[in-house]
């Protein structure tokens, strides 16, 4: 035969096309991911001083001007406490919070304040000195001042803003948070130091050596992590980590399950049911081998930091089972046919397991995150992970169960209803 008569050396082209183009597809999310309206609070105690008969805020106004801003990349969300903004640390509300203490601008501004009054202080003393001012009138311009607001008696402290980073919610959003954070911080001690030069200028007033740090340095910026990921825990990352091998593992798994049961010699309805029950007991022990073998693996071989290792071990031994289900339950019906469909709702979903929603592209958003089996796997296996959560029957334990059942229906229905060959070596689609 003549190979160029062949229809399949003509596919080839067309069907690699079209298999670059699927997982072009697939790793789309990864190419340019870039936040969008990731949530960050802001929690601002300020309230506010008097400097020279003017009331100064510097908490309210940065507040106001950040709640105002059209920025895609950040959402910021007003917060009215600090235990508020860490409760919604811990619910993966937020990424980050800033917190602006009760006295920002008094403590902001005090060094400035201070070097001020110490100038017309010293001032006021060489023209009385020089008899250019009489003493009495020194005492009324000096009581005349402290009834404005002024006062010769200031406690300079550097004013305090703190930020909480969501560590564990999910890496590149925390590491995002941190770098807007620290912006802020750096932007707040960069505008007060403006702000302090330019009316000591228009005062004319000279500063010493000594007082050059306070009026640069007026904020303290302190970082705090909350959630925090430990040394040898994948870097924040294993959510993903762990879901390729608990995918694969649940393929391989139902295959072989599928092909023990399509290779015995049960004629008989009841040999087929009984067959099948077998077929899912021996599920629910692979489920379980597989899931606690791989945690104890990890944490004992590779040095993985779990938690609570029998925790994560249930789970994922509740997630493979609940995957096996899945997969058996479909293959029952479809046979080795369905395979490929599950190897590219593997890699369509990597990215979805690995970025947080804010940054995939809104189509994802909006139509693939929320019924994503992967994505409530990841998610869930993150906050037992790095957020301190309890093994509970939420939504993502409720979409196992759901996965078990379908397993469970489709194996012993169709054992019933579908014929069976006798021969041991054929085995059906």
């Amino acid at each position: 035969m003549n190979i160029f008569k062949s229809k399949l050396l003509w596919i080839a082209p067309i069907a690699i096309l079209i298999v670059l183009a699927i997982f072009s597809i697939a790793f789309y999310p990864a190419y340019n991911p870039k936040p969008k309206a990731l949530p960050i609070a802001i929690v601002n105690h300020d309230d506010g001083t008097k400097i020279q008969n003017k009331d100064v805020n510097i908490g309210k106004k940065l507040e106001d001007k950040l709640l105002d801003s059209d920025s895609d990349t950040i959402k910021w969300v007003k917060v009215g406490s600090e235990q508020e903004a860490r409760k919604g640390l811990d619910e993966q509300k937020y990424y980050g919070t800033a917190i602006f203490e009760k006295d920002f601008s008094k403590h902001a501004m005090s060094k400035t304040q201070k070097v001020v009054m110490d100038s017309k202080k010293s001032e006021m003393q060489d023209k009385v000195k020089s008899g250019e001012i009489p003493p009495e009138q020194a005492q009324q311009m000096q009581a005349k001042m402290a009834k404005a607001g002024g006062s010769q008696d200031i406690k300079v402290q550097r004013a305090s803003f703190k930020t909480l980073i969501n560590n564990g919610a999910n890496m590149q959003a925390s590491q995002i948070a941190t770098q807007v954070l620290k912006g802020m911080g750096d932007k707040l001690n960069q505008q007060i130091m403006d702000q302090s030069l330019t009316s000591l200028e228009k005062q004319d007033v000279k500063v010493s050596a000594s007082d050059i740090k306070g009026i640069t340095q007026p904020v303290n910026v302190s970082e705090h992590k909350v959630n925090k990921v430990k040394d040898h825990q994948g870097n924040g990352n294993a959510s993903f980590l762990m879901f390729m091998p608990v995918w694969v593992s649940s393929i391989v798994a139902s295959i072989l399950l599928f092909f023990a049961f399509r290779t015995s010699d049960n004629i008989q309805r009841s040999q087929r049911i009984i067959a099948s029950l077998g077929q899912l007991a021996i599920a629910v022990v692979t489920a379980f081998i597989g899931g606690f073998g791989y945690v104890y693996f990890m944490s004992g071989v590779q040095g993985f930091d779990f938690p609570d290792i029998n925790k994560i071990g249930l789970f994922v031994s509740i997630a493979l089972l609940g995957f096996i289900g899945l997969i058996l339950g479909v293959m029952t019906w479809l046979g080795m046919k369905s395979i490929p469909i599950f190897f590219i709702a593997m890699f369509f979903s990597m990215q979805l397991v690995m970025f947080p929603k804010q940054m995939l592209p809104k189509f994802y958003q909006d139509y693939i995150v929320s019924w994503n089996p992967f994505t409530h796997y990841g998610e869930y296996l993150r906050e037992l992970l790095y957020m301190n959560q309890p093994l509970e029957m939420n939504a993502t334990m409720w979409m196992f169960v759901g996965f078990i059942l379908f397993g469970i229906v489709s194996a012993i229905t169709a054992a019933m209803v579908r014929k069976h060959s006798d021969k041991r070596t054929e085995v059906p689609s």
